[in-house]
């Protein structure tokens, strides 16, 4: 399953308006669980999610995409303790959507990335004006559309074992 969409991103971490990133993994960023939960860490992690991607190193570089981890909420807005733990877990995007998606992957053991093409910079001091937000929407949306299309044709017919790094297939004369 492939979550395709537009997000934020940040530049701390080298995004840029248009860039189309594959997850690294999905974790949620607004999820609050109370502290006196008595088994705080089997909820501490589920607050979290932390839902690893099939690692694919070699279909982004194929492609042409950024790797990241792309972090979920429930708003467009953050909270301090929001961009903590964005920050704390290496968060190159923000978005929606992804984290529940990959949830229900993990549950039906289904494997699953997302790839988000970026519309606006997260931690970019200006804000975004709307007719700026439209005009990155529209060429995100684009870049989306062909690096979707690319990512398609390429894994198609192979296992997602193949684009892991280490991968050598038997008598395999593709190139990396």
């Amino acid at each position: 399953v492939i979550s395709a969409g537009t997000a934020g991103g940040f530049s701390s971490r080298g995004a840029q308006i248009g860039d189309v990133y594959v997850s690294s993994k999905c974790i949620y960023h607004h999820r609050r669980i109370p502290d006196d939960i008595e088994d705080e860490h089997e909820f501490g992690d589920y607050g979290l999610g932390n839902f690893r991607s099939p690692p694919l190193g070699k279909l982004a570089k194929r492609a042409g995409l950024k790797v990241g981890v792309v972090s979920t909420s429930d708003s467009l807005d953050y909270t301090m303790q929001d961009l903590q733990v964005m920050h704390g877990e290496g968060a190159s995007v923000k978005e929606m959507e992804a984290a529940a998606i990959a949830w229900v992957c993990h549950s039906l053991k289904t494997p699953f990335f997302a790839l988000k093409s970026i519309t606006d910079i997260v931690d970019d001091e200006e804000r975004t004006s709307q007719e700026e937000f439209y005009e990155n929407l529209a060429m995100a949306s684009r870049n989306l559309q062909t690096k979707l299309s690319l990512v398609l044709s390429l894994i198609q017919g192979k296992p997602m074992l193949y684009w892991r790094w280490d991968y050598v297939a038997a008598a395999s004369n593709d190139e990396t």
